[in-house]
């Protein structure tokens, strides 16, 4: 159990660093409050994993990747566009005038961004090879966390740092450059 734990967090940190999950992540950082972006992180991370962990241990689970991957690109699209159009106060304001504000938009985010992913295809790799879901998903949720969390802290210092115009190009262009790659990319295997 110990054995499955900790080859699945080292494999899925590993795995993890550098990934577009993790720069996603760090605009997200960079410009929306803190507790929104952990919150948001820690539920994405769970489910993702969870269906990783699930998918590997044989519980079935049929999922349209294409079409799933057609939508993650069109979310990226639409954080570009949202971040273009507010301002850095309006990620602080109240919840209903950002829809970046909102813990679930970056738990969406980090879901849609890490469905196929090689960090999501290790964990289920993992927990196929071992039959054993708890340590797979625990491992692997933590060894994303910890290899998030440095986009986060990263993301959080950028924001506290860089002129908001440049942070708000920076960042609409992180998210429209994933949205396009994963449109062309989902297109691609049809």
């Amino acid at each position: 159990m110990v054995e499955q734990f900790v080859a699945s967090l080292l494999v899925v940190a590993a795995s993890e660093m550098g990934d577009k999950t993790q720069l996603l992540i760090l605009a997200f950082a960079a410009r929306c409050p803190l507790p929104t972006v952990v919150c948001g992180v820690i539920l994405g991370l769970l489910t993702t994993n969870l269906m990783a962990a699930l998918l590997g241990t044989g519980i079935g689970m049929a999922l349209p990747l294409t079409h799933i991957k057609l939508g993650a690109g069109v979310l990226f699209l639409l954080f570009a566009a949202w971040t273009l159009r507010g301002s850095k106060e309006s990620c602080e304001e109240d919840e209903a005038s950002s829809p970046l504000r909102s813990p679930l938009a970056v738990a969406g985010a980090f879901f849609m961004a890490e469905l196929g992913d090689k960090t999501q295809l290790a964990a289920l790799t993992l927990a196929a090879r071992y039959q054993a879901f708890w340590p797979v998903w625990l491992g692997a949720s933590a060894g994303m966390m910890l290899a998030i969390s440095l986009a986060v802290g990263i993301g959080y210092f950028v924001g506290k740092n860089i002129s908001e115009a440049t942070l708000k190009w920076v960042s609409a262009s992180i998210f429209a450059v994933f949205g396009i790659v994963t449109i062309v990319t989902a297109i691609s295997s049809l």
